[in-house]
C-alpha cells in the first residue's frame, strides 16, 4: 500500500503545471511577476505584441497593439487598433481606431477613435471616455457613461446609460436604467421581462419599443441541426481563442519549459506516445480505485483536477511543436509567437475534417500528454539533483 501511495503521489506531481519546472534556476527571479511595459516617451513604429502578468502601454505605438495578461493597462497612445484581454483591463489612453477588449473587470476611460467592442464580467465605460463610432458591449453589469457617436448594441444583466448615444440603442437586458443625463438620438429597442426605468429628464428622440424575450418553441430537426452546427462553430471559436491565449501565457511565463517539451518530442517521440497512452488509460482507473478506498477520496479528486488540466494543456505543446517544425522545414528563423499561431491554424483546420479531425485530436492529446510528463520528470529530477526540491 505504501508503494502504491508513493507511486500515485509521483503521478500527481507529473500532472502539475510547469511551475515546478520553472524553479530549476534556483533563484528568486522565478517568483517575480513578469511586467511588460512601453514606458512614457517611448515610440514604437510597428505593431506591438505583449503578454505577461502585467502589461502597461504608456508610450506611443504607431501600429496595432495586442496585449494579453493578468492586468492590462493602456494609458498611452495607440495609432491603430487595440486588442486586449486580461483579468483586469483599464484603457485610459487614446486609441485612434477600433478597440476590442475582454476581461473580468474592464474600465474604459480614454478616447476610442472608431468603434468599441467589449465584453466582461463588469464593464465600466466612464464619463471621461469618448467613443467616436459605435459600441457593442456585453457583460454582467454594464455602466455606459460616455458619449457614443453611432449606434450601441448592449447585452447585460444590469445596464445603466447616463450619456448621449447618437444613434439607436438596442439592448437585451435584465434591468435597464436611463438616468437624467441619457439621450438617445435614435430609437430605443430593448428585450426584457421588466420595464426599463427611464428618468423623466432622459430623452429618446425616436420610438421606444419593449420586446418580450422570445419564448422557447419546439424546434424542427433542421433547426436542431443548424443550432448544433452553430454551437460547434461557437465552441470551436472560443476554444481557438482560449488556446491561443493559453499558449501565449505559457510562452511568456514558462519559455524554458515550453522549448524543453519541443526538444523532448523530437528526441523521444515514441516514448512520448507510450507514456501518453498509459497516462490517459491508467489515471481514470486510479481515480476509481481511490474513490473505492473512501479515505483517499480527496486525493482522487485532486488527481482528477490535475488530469483535466494536463489534458487541456497537452494540445498547446503539440501545436507549438507543429509550428516550430513548419518554420524549421521552410528554413525561416523561428519566432515563438508566430510558431504558436501557425501551429494553431494548422491544428484547427485538420480538426474540421470529418473522421481525420477526431484522430488528429486523439493523437495530439497522446503525444502532448506523454511529452509533458517526460519533460516534467526531467525537470523534477534535475531540480532534485541540484537540491532545489
Amino acid at each position: 500500500m505504501r508503494k502504491f501511495i508513493i507511486g500515485l503521489a509521483s503521478l500527481s506531481l507529473l500532472f502539475l503545471a510547469p511551475t515546478v519546472a520553472a524553479r530549476d534556476k534556483g533563484n528568486d527571479n522565478s517568483q517575480e511577476q513578469k511586467i511588460v511595459t512601453v514606458p512614457a516617451g517611448e515610440v514604437i513604429n510597428k505593431d506591438y505584441f505583449a503578454t505577461g502578468d502585467t502589461v502597461e502601454i504608456s508610450g506611443t505605438v504607431n501600429g496595432d497593439v495586442y496585449a494579453f495578461g493578468g492586468q492590462v493597462l493602456v494609458d498611452g497612445t495607440v495609432n491603430g487598433d487595440l486588442i486586449a484581454a486580461g483579468g483586469l483591463v483599464n484603457i485610459s489612453g487614446d486609441i485612434s481606431q477600433d478597440a476590442r477588449v475582454g476581461g473580468g473587470q474592464v474600465t474604459i476611460s480614454g478616447k476610442i477613435g472608431r468603434n468599441l467592442t467589449v465584453g466582461g464580467g463588469n464593464v465600466d465605460i466612464t464619463s471621461s471616455a469618448t467613443i467616436a463610432g459605435g459600441a457593442v458591449v456585453g457583460g454582467g453589469n454594464v455602466s455606459l457613461a460616455a458619449p457614443v457617436g453611432k449606434d450601441a448594441k448592449i447585452g447585460a444583466g444590469n445596464l445603466t446609460v447616463s450619456n448621449t448615444i447618437a444613434g439607436d440603442l438596442d439592448a437585451g437586458v435584465g434591468v435597464m436604467r436611463l438616468t437624467s443625463k441619457a439621450q438617445i438620438g435614435g430609437n430605443l429597442n430593448y428585450w426584457s421581462d421588466q420595464n426599463a426605468s427611464i428618468d423623466k429628464n432622459a430623452k429618446v428622440v425616436g420610438k421606444i419599443t419593449k420586446n418580450k424575450p422570445a419564448e422557447a418553441a419546439k424546434p424542427s430537426a433542421k433547426k436542431v441541426f443548424g443550432l448544433f452546427t452553430g454551437f460547434n462553430l461557437i465552441v470551436g471559436a472560443i476554444s481557438l481563442i482560449s488556446t491561443l491565449i493559453l499558449g501565449l501565457l505559457i510562452i511568456a511565463l514558462f519559455p524554458r519549459y515550453n522549448r524543453a517539451v519541443v526538444y523532448t518530442l523530437k528526441r523521444r517521440p515514441w516514448a512520448s506516445l507510450g507514456v501518453g497512452f498509459l497516462a490517459l488509460v491508467l489515471t481514470p482507473i486510479i481515480f476509481v480505485i481511490l474513490l473505492i478506498t473512501v479515505v483517499a477520496i480527496p486525493l482522487a479528486f485532486v488527481l482528477l483536477a490535475f488530469y483535466a488540466i494536463a489534458l487541456y494543456l497537452s494540445r498547446v505543446f503539440i501545436i507549438f511543436w507543429a509550428g516550430t517544425m513548419i518554420f524549421e522545414r521552410t528554413g525561416r528563423k523561428i519566432h515563438e509567437v508566430w510558431a504558436l499561431i501557425v501551429g494553431l491554424i494548422v491544428y484547427y483546420i485538420l480538426t474540421l475534417i470529418p473522421f481525420i479531425g477526431g484522430l488528429v485530436t486523439f493523437f495530439v492529446i497522446l503525444f502532448g500528454l506523454g511529452t509533458a510528463i517526460l519533460t516534467k520528470k526531467e525537470f523534477y529530477l534535475a531540480a532534485r539533483k541540484k537540491d532545489l526540491l
